[in-house]
């Protein structure tokens, strides 16, 4: 049963190597982002008034940021820089994602094939926490 409030703000992100093991537990997230990555066709033939639109689907981005509780963050940057060092390849991992809304519905999805890139943290120093920002990028999103 759903929690009272929650309309659609209930989020759980679990990301896992390409071979299925649960790396830290994300943090707290302060903002999840995910977008659709297409690519279009258009054409108008002559002498036609339509003009024809083909939308290809290409994958999914997006990016995670949240305070840093545990060293989840560091570890994805510090297992695809040891990968690319050993094999000269990039490192794959799978994001999960569960979303419960204030009607019970649960909404699950997975993202396979996915690449991690641009990290950034900062720190306003004082007792105030270490945010960490990570972008992501995956082939499709398959709902689960």
């Amino acid at each position: 049963m759903a929690e009272d409030g929650l309309l659609g703000k209930k989020l759980q992100i679990v990301i896992t190597d390409a071979n299925g093991t649960v790396l830290e537990k994300m943090p707290e997230m302060l903002k999840w982002n995910v977008e659709e990555i297409t690519e279009e066709d258009k054409k108008h033939p002559l002498n036609e008034e339509d003009e024809w639109r083909t939308v290809h689907q290409q994958g999914f981005k997006g990016s995670i940021e949240g305070q840093e509780i545990n060293e989840a963050y560091d570890k994805i940057v510090d297992m695809k820089i040891e990968h690319q060092r050993k094999t000269g390849g990039t490192l794959k991992f799978i994001i999960f994602t569960t979303k419960i809304y204030k009607d019970g519905t649960i909404q699950k999805y997975k993202y396979p094939s996915v690449t991690f890139d641009g990290y950034s943290q900062t720190a306003d120093g004082n007792n105030k926490p270490i945010t960490n920002k990570i972008n992501w990028q995956s082939i499709n999103r398959e709902r689960i």
